[in-house]
């Protein structure tokens, strides 16, 4: 046996890890219209690397409807929710698409009544960034149904094996934008409040919430702003007309409701200084029992926002200086990233940090359907382009850093 399975052993004795799967709301992400099929790509990978293989699997099923009403407004969710068959019709693989929808939600379809269509898709955000898409409905219950099935799976876990830490990852999730009553930035169904929903009514204790997207999660802050259980934390890229407009900034903060607000550039470096200095803290402060992470990953530098300027690497570094420094149950979720290769890379390579490998294991990209997307990369998971960041102007120095800690750790 060599020493990066031995390693890996090591972990997974340390660790329990359960990785949500399903095979028809990956089908029914690639509908997405801001990222068509980025969620194949990433299982591909995923499991090209046969990373599934180490970790439990926890196979996601339809959940009741009235689920998603722990948060959200009724009358958002019927008009979300209503069949929109011409819509549906226009997939490319509409029958079979149908066909495995009917076998797998035949039982809330046979009591489900039809939806009234007065209400205009607008006044819930259902247009512009958030239209409506093949098969939306199906998407909204299974994406919520995994995160708040993984939650309760965190929670009974952790119960059962008090000797080991379990960590929970579901590249599916992490919809942070999604207010109760407007969808917002591609996100349809706010999965995060409800998945923490989930994990508060099993437990007293208390949830950290953490979102490392580039963009602030004001869906999540806002659903927990009045919570003495829940305290969030969002690092995003901030500046006038950034999106989400209006949110995120730093004199807003609260205890229990923190932004940190970076500038262009930000690097690997910058983020462990503000994850060392700044959340660990705030971590610390609150005395959570539970941590949720939000990793969505359009901060890397070959992503077309742009933003920042972070690596594969420096993501995975992110998440092992939480794993070593906070020894709580995590549940680590997906988000935005846009070049769909790179995100399968950075999904696949902290599952793989998780699961206690290195660099080493990841190097050509084994064989898999999905390979041809990597022909421009020499079919290699370390490129030049990915494993340095751009040359970009960084406003984040040390005395911009320390003035978020500053005042961040006052509160």
């Amino acid at each position: 046996m060599n020493a990066l399975r031995r390693l890996a052993q090591y972990a997974q004795a340390m660790n329990r890890v359960i990785l949500t799967h399903s095979t028809l709301l990956t089908a029914l992400k690639d509908h997405l219209p801001s990222n068509k099929q980025r969620q194949t790509i990433v299982d591909g990978l995923l499991y090209a690397y046969q990373l599934d293989q180490e970790c439990e699997i926890l196979p996601i099923a339809p959940m009741e409807w009235a689920l998603l009403e722990q948060y959200h407004d009724a009358d958002f969710i019927q008009e979300l929710t209503r069949p929109r068959d011409v819509i549906d019709q226009q997939s490319e693989n509409y029958k079979t698409m149908q066909e495995c929808i009917n076998d797998e939600f035949e039982e809330l379809d046979d009591d489900e009544q039809e939806l009234s269509s007065s209400v205009q898709d607008e006044k819930f955000g259902l247009s512009f960034d958030c239209y409506p898409f093949p098969f939306m409905r199906y998407y909204v219950n299974l994406t919520a149904a995994s995160t708040i099935q993984l939650a309760r799976r965190l929670v009974n876990s952790t119960n059962e094996t008090e000797s080991r830490r379990t960590i929970g990852i579901n590249w599916y999730g992490g919809r942070h934008h999604c207010h109760r009553s407007r969808c917002s930035g591609f996100c349809y169904v706010n999965d995060v409040v409800l998945g923490i929903t989930t994990i508060r009514k099993m437990c007293s204790g208390g949830v950290f919430y953490l979102d490392l997207d580039l963009h602030n999660g004001d869906g999540v802050a806002e659903a927990f702003k009045f919570s003495k259980k829940v305290s969030t934390c969002s690092v995003h890229r901030h500046d006038v007309g950034f999106f989400p407009v209006g949110t995120g900034r730093l004199d807003v903060s609260v205890a229990g409701m923190y932004n940190v607000p970076t500038r262009r550039g930000l690097t690997d470096e910058d983020m462990l200084w503000i994850i060392e200095n700044i959340v660990l803290k705030l971590i610390e402060k609150h005395q959570p029992d539970y941590l949720v992470v939000q990793l969505g990953c359009d901060g890397l530098a070959l992503d077309p926002n742009n933003e920042w300027n972070m690596t594969i690497q420096g993501y995975s570094s992110v998440m092992r200086l939480l794993l070593g420094n906070v020894g709580l149950p995590i549940m680590v979720l997906g988000g935005g990233g846009y070049n769909h290769t790179e995100v399968a890379k950075c999904w696949t390579f902290v599952t793989g940090t998780l699961l206690g490998y290195g660099v080493d294991k990841f190097d050509e990209i084994p064989e898999h359907r999905q390979l041809d997307h990597y022909e421009s990369d020499g079919f290699m998971f370390w490129t030049d382009s990915n494993l340095h960041p751009r040359k970009m102007r960084n406003g984040n120095d040390l005395e911009y850093l320390q003035h978020l800690k500053s005042h961040l750790l006052s509160l």
